[in-house]
């Protein structure tokens, strides 16, 4: 008995001093912690799409002849600088004087046949209807009067901005259609421009976000510049399914 209880306190006493060189282990590999402030940082979300230079609205202008008439005159050529008001065509004008010289003539009939109703109504000769009539007949020729001396005015097509003539489709000589615009100028100071991204990455995009500019993509791309966004179209485009977004 006296052995077995000596062999008991014996294992106890191991079994204590494996316990306390665990203990004394753990302690001794034990993982260093530390603290720190934690902060709101934004991250980059990155739209990739490929956009078109235009003109700024209101920077830019189309135009063409007043009436069908022939290009007498070529001022400009494309890539000259203009500033407002510099003629750049000037169509024959023959046509346009004897349109507005008919109108002014017309319109000063009008008035006299006007004022004459009026007199006869007054005195009780006419119906009312006769100078309700005259003076639509008046108000038209007016009308016509004031188109015809805009045409005259137009016979010079003048640059309504200063900016580069970017286009130039007049040949001298030949016939002008109102139609088809001959000349076009714009603001190199104010381009702008346009990309098509889908309506899932235009929710992504707001007004005043950075925008990079670049030739393409990849070690080789060329980088242009950096501007913003100014604005984000409401609107899918029906045929591309795609949104405007202007920077």
């Amino acid at each position: 008995m006296r052995r077995l209880g000596w062999l008991v306190v014996a294992l106890a006493g191991l079994y204590a001093g494996c316990r306390g060189s665990r203990a004394a282990a753990d302690a001794d590999t034990g993982v260093q912690a530390g603290t720190a402030v934690a902060t709101v940082q934004a991250f980059p979300d990155v739209v990739n799409a490929i956009g078109t230079v235009v003109p700024r609205p209101g920077r830019f202008a189309e135009l063409a002849a007043p009436a069908p008439t022939r290009v007498a005159r070529i001022f400009v050529t494309p890539g000259q600088r203009v500033a407002e008001g510099d003629s750049l065509i000037e169509f024959e004008r023959a046509p346009f004087d004897a349109a507005a010289k008919s109108a002014a003539a017309a319109l000063e009939s009008a008035e006299r046949a006007h004022a004459r109703a009026v007199r006869l109504v007054q005195a009780g000769i006419l119906p009312q209807k006769d100078s309700d009539q005259a003076a639509a007949d008046l108000a038209q020729a007016q009308v016509a009067a004031v188109t015809a001396r805009r045409a005259q005015q137009l016979a010079t097509l003048r640059a309504p901005l200063s900016g580069v003539v970017t286009r130039m489709s007049a040949v001298l000589g030949a016939t002008a259609d109102p139609s088809q615009p001959l000349v076009e100028v714009a603001d190199p100071a104010a381009l702008d421009i346009v990309f098509n991204v889908s309506p899932a990455e235009a929710a992504r995009i707001h007004a005043g976000d950075a925008v990079a500019l670049s030739t393409g993509e990849g070690a080789g791309a060329a980088v242009l510049g950096e501007g913003m966004v100014t604005g984000v179209a409401a609107t899918v485009d029906s045929a591309s399914r795609a949104v405007a977004v202007r920077a």
